[in-house]
């Protein structure tokens, strides 16, 4: 499915690729805060870890599975990217706060 808002270019189509990228993203960031909440300060860091690893397996095991290699890496690149940020903002809130 491919969603045209502006020239065909690929900064201007949105595919059904971003649509699970923002779900993994999704997922880091609720179970990062939730994570915050309810564990102590040692512990976060290694679901942090986990969270961050586990992003990037999901999109290799997705593709794996579905045998689609088009844009592997650059799903890749934006889900760790896009991880990484977001634990990095969580991290500066655990430490600031």
């Amino acid at each position: 499915m491919i969603v045209l808002i502006a020239p065909a270019d690929r900064v201007g189509v949105v595919s059904k690729q971003w649509f699970q990228i923002i779900a993994i993203w999704l997922g880091v960031a609720l179970v990062g805060v939730f994570s915050v909440f309810t564990l102590e300060t040692q512990d976060i860091y290694t679901v942090f870890a986990g969270l961050a690893g586990a992003s990037i397996a999901i999109v290799s095991i997705e593709h794996l599975i579905s045998a689609k290699t088009k844009d592997t890496v650059r799903q890749q690149v934006y889900v760790s990217a896009g991880s990484f940020a977001i634990l990095g903002v969580l991290t500066l809130w655990v430490l600031l706060s």
